[in-house]
């Protein structure tokens, strides 16, 4: 019998309303660690389980494979998406040559108001590092990079980083929230904010791109095992 507290109303909620709820649950489910790499998403139990049929669900878990974080089994269903060290290396060297792309227009394109925006969100996480709050850290850290990507006015730019972003994030997540990297990641940020100041578009190219690379790094030293017999990761070492 499935609980009252979890049943969905349905005269109050679409199906699509009560979709993108268990996108969200689902989501949030998945870059916490509570379903892993290799997981399979149980469609039966997520819609006995609020009452409704599986047809929310899997349109929930469709849009989770269309953001790359689950993906589609023939005959077995939905799984939570495996990535391979080569998946990472393949991103981030596309989000690093995006990274470099969008300095060079910033430094023709980005306002005082927009650099005093990205300034505002780089005190909210000073603030979230000292006060330890890593998935605060993490939301403002994913808005900080959105930002700068819609600032070049490139919406096909933006765009792109925004798909590539939500491949990476669950991984992103679990690398960035260790003290260290937080604080290296915080630095780095206040480093951008110094040379969108500046202007110069080479220099502003230069240090987005190293900073994806040094996010590719923290990210890859979160998994020993998997590098350990792999040559050429470390060609862009920061």
């Amino acid at each position: 019998m499935p609980n009252p507290e979890m049943l969905y109303d349905a005269e109050a909620a679409t199906a699509s309303s009560i979709a993108d709820k268990i996108y969200r649950e689902l989501e949030n489910t998945i870059i916490d660690g509570g379903l892993e790499p290799g997981d399979r998403i149980n469609e039966k139990a997520l819609a006995d389980q609020r009452g409704i049929s599986r047809g929310p669900v899997r349109e929930a878990c469709r849009r989770l494979e269309e953001a790359g974080l689950v993906e589609f089994k023939a005959n077995r269903g939905f799984f939570v998406r495996v990535l391979d060290l080569q998946d990472v290396l393949e991103i981030y060297d596309v989000r690093a040559a995006l990274f470099s792309h969008a300095g060079r227009i910033l430094a023709r394109r980005i306002n005082r108001e927009q650099i005093a925006e990205l300034a505002e969100m780089h005190v909210r996480m000073e603030a979230a590092v000292a006060a330890g709050e890593a998935d605060q850290f993490y939301v403002l850290n994913r808005r900080f990079h959105s930002r700068i990507m819609a600032f070049t006015r490139n919406k096909h730019l933006a765009s792109i980083y925004e798909n590539l972003d939500r491949e990476l994030h669950i991984w992103r997540k679990r690398a960035l929230i260790l003290d260290g990297n937080v604080r290296a990641s915080s630095t780095e940020h206040a480093l951008i904010l110094e040379v969108l100041r500046n202007g110069n578009p080479s220099r502003i190219a230069e240090v987005l791109r190293d900073h994806s690379l040094a996010g590719r790094n923290r990210l890859l030293r979160t998994m020993p095992e998997q590098i350990a017999h792999f040559e050429g990761v470390w060609d862009d070492e920061d």
